[in-house]
């Protein structure tokens, strides 16, 4: 009997039984059963929640992305997948025997994007969460004076050594994998370092665990809770990490050599612009968008030398002190991506505005 005839017959005998169970069970053992082939980013744009559900403006983009042979949509969805959680940990309920649930929308969204033909990956912000911090002050980060710990953007912070938060954030993963998409994007998986952080106040802090042991500990068991979905799971980083300064990696708690052992795609944000001037002796980093996507995707390749981890860098698609922005200035960070055997890549606008970027594809990036 050959492979796919015992596929088609196990699964007729789950469906035979799917009315007496509820929907996230049955979803639960058809993707147990009948794991999907594991797929990574490959060309993408970023598309936040509001716009994925805003009809007319996600369908245009979906549109301009085919034109221009984008094939990966990274899309925000905490704020689709976590309420059932959100009021678990609320009631104090949230416990490792809690049970991940499908999202009805985002599995439907991922439906029609793979009809379509496209890749699906979901952008989960981890440690930077406000509904996480109002739902439960008790698991924020703090000031020395008690207050919350808000970063230069006000945003709140949950505490990464609290083992109920990083227990609420592997069961979102788990539900982005329970909605069949094809990787889980992990971004701000790390500690904050603006803003005062390095006053801040770990209330659940455990003396003997660095922040680097924090983040392996919460990859590490992410890994394992999505192994049996082969859903991909990617990072970003900041692009600062490249360089391997002690001093950031310790802030942040972003080892790369030691994170690249729990995923399968890294995404370092080398946005020029997000370089201080005077950096590698640049005045304006902005205005070298080669420069600094080649020097750092080169040093990114160095670290990962030995690991089976692909490079899916985020590309600036954005003007910010970039003076010279512009669809070459996109073309010149693919062209540094393909002079070092990287054929991959992300765009990243947050107001989802992708009209230079197409200018840019239109004239071919190979």
């Amino acid at each position: 009997m050959s492979k796919t005839i015992t596929k088609i017959l196990i699964f007729l005998t789950i469906l035979s039984f799917a009315m007496v169970y509820d929907f996230s069970e049955f979803q639960t053992r058809i993707v147990e059963v009948l794991p999907r082939q594991k797929v990574s980013s490959d060309k993408g744009i970023y598309i936040t929640y509001y716009v994925a559900k805003t009809p007319k403006r996600f369908n245009y983009l979906v549109a301009q992305a085919k034109s221009g042979g984008i094939n990966t949509l990274v899309i925000d969805a905490k704020v689709a997948l976590s309420p059932p959680l959100l009021k678990l940990i609320k009631e104090n309920k949230l416990t490792k025997d809690t049970v991940a649930t499908p999202n009805p929308w985002l599995a439907k969204l991922s439906k029609d994007l793979h009809k379509k033909g496209f890749i699906v990956t979901v952008r989960l912000v981890v440690f930077k969460d406000d509904h996480l911090v109002i739902a439960r002050p008790d698991l924020a980060i703090r000031r020395k004076d008690g207050s919350l710990y808000q970063d230069h953007k006000w945003g709140r912070w949950a505490d990464p050594y609290s083992k109920e938060v990083r227990l609420y954030n592997e069961l979102i993963a788990e539900s982005a994998a329970l909605s069949g998409v094809d990787e889980v994007q992990f971004d701000y998986i790390r500690f904050p370092t603006e803003a005062g952080a390095k006053a801040a106040v770990y209330p659940h802090e455990d003396e003997n665990l660095t922040k680097v042991d924090i983040i392996e500990s919460y990859l590490a068991a992410v890994k394992k809770r999505l192994k049996k979905y082969q859903t991909s799971i990617g990072i970003d980083i900041f692009g600062v990490i490249a360089w391997q300064d002690p001093k950031d990696i310790n802030a942040l708690g972003q080892d790369l050599k030691i994170m690249a052992k729990y995923i399968d795609v890294v995404s370092p944000m080398l946005y020029p612009s997000h370089f201080h001037s005077g950096y590698d002796g640049f005045d304006n980093p902005g205005s070298y968008p080669y420069y600094f996507m080649y020097t750092g995707l080169k040093k990114t390749q160095e670290i990962l030398s030995q690991e089976a981890v692909t490079i899916v860098p985020w590309l600036q698609a954005f003007n910010l002190r970039s003076p010279n922005y512009g669809p070459q200035y996109i073309r010149d960070q693919i062209q540094a991506c393909n002079d070092l055997g990287i054929d991959t890549f992300l765009l990243w606008n947050a107001r989802n505005v992708y009209g230079i970027p197409a200018q840019a594809l239109k004239k071919g990036y190979d």
